[in-house]
């Protein structure tokens, strides 16, 4: 299967689909501001991480049973690859330091 890597209002709108509470929107922007400041950081790919941090919490208003399970059938069913709770856009296994906490 192919995988993309998609852009920020892509996965913007898709977390807004599963999550309506305006606590866990905050959430999202906020870890996606902080993945983006250790991206940038450390010389890594800024909207990748940050995209990472956006949708790190995409199942959890609509399935808090299955947090972490839904968010990689999603992203599967939206083209994307997703790996331990974390999108891994490039099909690869964890390689940096930032891939593996």
């Amino acid at each position: 299967m192919a995988t993309i890597t998609p852009a920020r209002e892509t996965a913007f709108e898709l977390f807004k689909k599963y999550n309506k509470s305006e606590s866990l929107l905050k959430h999202a922007l906020s870890v996606e501001g902080v993945m983006r400041y250790m991206a940038r950081k450390n010389r890594e790919d800024e909207e990748k991480w940050g995209i990472i941090g956006l949708i790190n919490d995409l199942d959890y208003e609509m399935y808090p049973d299955q947090h972490c399970i839904m968010t990689e059938k999603i992203l599967k069913e939206n083209n994307w690859y997703s790996k331990n709770h974390q999108l891994n856009s490039i099909g690869r296994e964890p390689s940096r330091r930032a891939e593996c906490q």
